[in-house]
């Protein structure tokens, strides 16, 4: 059986239109592989700088003390049950948890830095493209 020029000319059409697709497709699965990877850079990103952050209002909570739990101990307390009263932490004391407060916060913030130059360079470099 011999071809005719126009099922010939159909028969290369529909090769390059399968090449064409499987250029497509192996373009796509480069772009989710590289989406996938940038968006999980992030969340890991999001969670360091949030944990950071979280981390650092504790543990000052914990060191300066809060007032409305006070309040609130204070108030659950049975006439018949004494208040203990605390001492006022030193000097010393209160200058070692300022330090660590600002230790994390710097620590958080660096983070933020850094995060932020990537993705100012991510939407650079897709500006390009």
């Amino acid at each position: 059986m011999k071809e005719t020029p126009k099922s010939t000319v159909i028969a290369n059409k529909r090769k390059e239109l399968y090449q064409k697709s499987d250029q497509l497709r192996s373009e796509m699965t480069t772009d989710i592989n590289k989406l996938r990877v940038d968006i999980g850079r992030l969340g890991k990103n999001f969670l360091i700088i949030g944990g950071s952050l979280y981390a650092a209002y504790k543990i000052s909570k914990l060191f300066t003390g809060s007032n409305s739990s006070t309040e609130a101990s204070h108030s659950n307390v049975m006439p018949s049950q004494q208040l203990v009263e605390t001492k006022e932490s030193s000097v010393m004391v209160s200058k070692i948890k300022e330090q660590i407060t600002l230790f994390l916060l710097a620590l958080a913030f660096n983070k933020l830095k850094e995060f932020i130059r990537d993705y100012s360079a991510g939407e650079d470099e897709q500006k390009d493209s």
